[in-house]
């Protein structure tokens, strides 16, 4: 998906709601990658987040849970609320998995950057997507919250961004965003 360019920094590329959902299409009945995945899209965090997360940093009930980032961007503490289907995902792989590292990989020993930018870049293939990264995902959480009409204070608080400069940049509207305002105008 093209986003239009601003004149000072260029917008975030972030995922439809059509390809997140033929994403976590491909990824459905891997309970880790779920839960992997699952905190990028659903809570925002970075990629160096999730690696460094250990089973303390969850906190899950039947009626809320948060995760805690301990060692965030610019090694800023910060708590983020979990949705009902990230509680729920997060519950299936504790259950399946429940000692030893939060993400293990195939050694059993804690997953990588790169070992989840080449298990995202597998999935990526297989829901028939291009250049998808970690970040974009991360990206696609914060827009849609602006989307939802979530206000920016709380988006920038939610992603840790030090300034709602950062946060604002999601407000730009992307190429389908502006095609369906113009759409909206037609006579048929």
């Amino acid at each position: 998906m093209k986003q239009v360019a601003t004149a000072t920094r260029p917008v975030p590329k972030w995922l439809t709601r059509a390809e997140q959902a033929a994403l976590f299409h491909v990824i459905h009945g891997n309970d880790r990658d779920m839960a992997i995945f699952g905190l990028m899209l659903h809570a925002g965090l970075l990629v160096s987040e999730v690696c460094h997360l250990v089973r303390g940093d969850i906190r899950i009930s039947d009626r809320k849970g948060t995760v805690r980032i301990r060692q965030g961007k610019g090694n800023k503490f910060r708590e983020v609320p979990l949705s009902k289907t990230l509680r729920k995902i997060l519950a299936a792989w504790l259950e399946q998995n429940p000692e030893g590292p939060l993400f293990p990989n195939r050694c059993g020993q804690p997953i990588t950057i790169s070992g989840i930018e080449k298990l995202l870049a597998e999935y990526a293939y297989r829901a028939k997507l291009e250049e998808i990264t970690p970040h974009r995902l991360r990206h696609a959480f914060c827009k849609n919250l602006v989307d939802l009409g979530v206000p920016l204070d709380q988006v920038a608080m939610l992603a840790g961004h030090a300034s709602l400069d950062v946060t604002k940049r999601y407000t730009t509207p992307s190429m389908a965003d502006l095609q369906s305002a113009v759409d909206r105008t037609a006579w048929e």
